[in-house]
């Protein structure tokens, strides 16, 4: 909860008034090197793990969360290989939202209702389809 402030530069004030309760920037930041650490310490091995049903370099899937009981199927293997596809799927995606809207200057939602609303002239191939993105406009 903090900001970089205008007045000196390079200086940080907190966002949230001094007593309203909100933790310090630099405290959380410190709590979460601490645990961050320790989780990739035990993972690692170089912190024994505390639970007993933990090995080292026991990540998921497979550890110790695991409440569909999905470890013990045999095609283990096969779900890792479709979970890899699936997120590679979900970043184009992701990539093709972020996309959209750095040449359109619109979100996704506008631009699907103006396309459901004019479909011949609302879609990649009609002229001026790009507000002010520069070279790739000068042939339109």
């Amino acid at each position: 909860c903090t900001a970089i402030a205008d007045k000196s530069p390079g200086a940080i004030y907190p966002l949230a008034p001094p007593d309203s309760g909100f933790p310090n920037f630099f405290n959380v930041l410190a709590i979460e090197i601490v645990f961050v650490g320790l989780a990739e310490a035990y993972r690692t091995g170089l912190i024994d793990p505390i639970f007993s049903e933990l090995s080292v370099g026991d990540a998921n899937p497979g550890g110790r969360f695991d409440p569909l009981n999905l470890a013990s199927a045999s095609d283990l293997e096969e779900l890792k290989v479709k979970e890899i596809k699936h997120c590679r799927l979900a970043m184009g995606a992701w990539l093709g939202c972020i996309s959209q809207a750095l040449v359109t200057k619109e979100g996704p939602i506008a631009n699907w209702s103006a396309h459901v609303a004019d479909p011949v002239h609302q879609n990649l191939l009609a002229p001026g389809w790009c507000k002010d993105f520069g070279l790739y406009c000068q042939a339109y």
